[in-house]
């Protein structure tokens, strides 16, 4: 089994329960920022990362008008959020390898996923090809020097556990965007850190 096939399992390493990420602080600073520019309009949202369709919820309880689709490469994490969300789009797939057109949604949110890939450069860049106008990142590895890339073993395969270098990354993120918003979200159990960009125009 892969690194991205453990992509869904964080609590094997002892992350976070799943009670805990749900009511993670940074779901209402993400929330909060989307309502601000769709609020009493429909738009169309590509989550990546899906647990157990928590982004979902929220925005569901902000009375957002979202067309949702949820991606995740955990089978068992889509199998769930099928039988709980019948109203949304929930499909097994890599963020690193989208397959949809470029420009298909309004906003594409990926959440604590990048740390756990080999490296975030193409799913990075993957997010931004399929947004038209609003990508929203958070991280639970908060950036910061030194540059650590950690592959931690499981009794299951491996998965990574990276805290990138600030300075390379918030490049790449400004040379794709018009404008980038740096959010600390501070938290009792994890701080977390929100990139909310949006899309440089082609």
């Amino acid at each position: 089994m892969n690194a991205e096939s453990l992509w869904a399992r964080t609590s094997d390493v002892g992350y976070m329960s799943e009670g805990r990420r749900a009511e993670h602080p940074s779901h209402a600073v993400v929330t909060e920022r989307i309502a601000a520019l769709y609020s009493g309009a429909p738009f169309e949202l590509l989550d990546c990362g899906v647990l157990s369709g928590v982004t979902y919820h929220h925005l569901l309880q902000a009375g957002l008008e979202v067309d949702y689709t949820g991606i995740d490469i955990g089978e068992a994490a889509i199998a769930d959020c099928r039988k709980l969300h019948p109203g949304a789009r929930w499909e097994q797939m890599s963020v690193a390898d989208l397959a949809f057109p470029e420009g298909s949604f309004d906003v594409v949110n990926c959440r604590h996923v990048l740390e756990s890939l080999p490296y975030y450069e193409t799913a990075v860049r993957e997010l931004f090809r399929v947004a038209r106008r609003t990508v929203a990142i958070c991280m639970f590895q908060v950036p910061r020097e030194p540059e650590a890339l950690l592959r931690r073993e499981t009794a299951n395969g491996y998965i990574w556990l990276n805290r990138y270098a600030p300075g390379p990354f918030e490049a790449l993120l400004h040379s794709l965007s018009e404008s980038v918003e740096i959010i600390d979200v501070p938290a009792d159990h994890r701080r977390n850190r929100v990139y909310f960009c949006t899309k440089r125009s082609a």
